[in-house]
């Protein structure tokens, strides 16, 4: 139990130390924001909460692109919640509020939601206990959006290709076959689609290893210092026996979203 809590709270200081940064060192996929769109067509002026929001960017693309009366952002990092609100307040945004909350104990009223959000956040709670909590909160016929990368998808990226041991200390992600029989365990919830993404991303080498240094990902944040440097020195040296033009490096990364709905009582 001790070593669990050192983990969440080394987690937290990165996340605390990169909230400022963070925005800049992520990508914000469009396209599963449309395909939600289209999901909801008819919906219109809903409720709904971001569960993990970190510093705010998926937010903002959730209220700029769905109709969405008032979004509840929620993360357990008071840093990034404060980056949240920067965000949306600098984009004139303000239906929302910020919340303080672990995603395993939402704090919002039952049936109180018609959808709910969890963009590349899940691998940080536990999964289970979020789809409980979630499934509470959301009103029946209500969705919930799970967006994130598989154990598969994350080894056939530039990361988990070419930068030494990143599949070994990135143990926290999920097959899409363990993700369902978690669902299927939450007799309130009903998988209505799974869709793949594919993005092609171009970047430097500089660029590369400065998204690494920067905590681009939270897995850099759980190797030891003379590991990281090793590291850093095998990814350049990888990278450079396997592309030519190393001002433009091409790969594609990979993400699965999940869209589940919550059924009636009578369903």
């Amino acid at each position: 139990m001790g070593k669990l809590i050192n983990a969440q709270q080394d987690m937290s200081d990165h996340f605390s130390q990169v909230a400022t940064s963070y925005n800049d060192l992520r990508t914000t996929d469009l396209e599963p924001i449309m395909f939600i769109r289209d999901v909801l067509d008819g919906n219109h002026s809903l409720e709904a909460a971001d569960i993990g929001c970190g510093a705010g960017r998926y937010c903002l693309g959730f209220l700029q692109h769905l109709d969405i009366h008032h979004l509840t952002c929620i993360d357990n990092n008071e840093p990034m919640l404060k980056e949240t609100s920067s965000c949306l307040r600098a984009a004139g945004v303000k239906n929302f509020k910020t919340v303080r909350a672990l995603a395993e104990d939402i704090p919002l009223v039952d049936n109180s939601v018609d959808c709910i959000f969890s963009f590349n956040a899940i691998h940080h709670f536990d999964f289970v206990g979020f789809l409980k909590n979630a499934a509470k909160v959301t009103r029946d016929g209500g969705s919930i959006f799970i967006y994130t990368r598989l154990r598969s998808q994350n080894a056939r990226n530039i990361w988990g290709q070419y930068f030494p041991l990143f599949l070994e200390k990135e143990n926290r992600l999920y097959e899409l076959t363990e993700l369902e029989e978690m669902i299927r365990s939450v007799e309130s919830l009903v998988i209505e689609y799974v869709r793949q993404f594919k993005y092609r991303r171009i970047a430097s080498l500089n660029r590369l290893i400065s998204l690494a240094q920067g905590g681009h990902y939270s897995t850099f944040s759980l190797y030891g210092k003379g590991d990281f440097e090793a590291a850093i020195e095998g990814f350049q040296s990888d990278i450079t026996g396997h592309f030519n033009n190393l001002e433009r490096i091409e790969w594609f990364d990979e993400n699965t979203l999940l869209v589940l709905r919550k059924r009636g009582v009578n369903c």
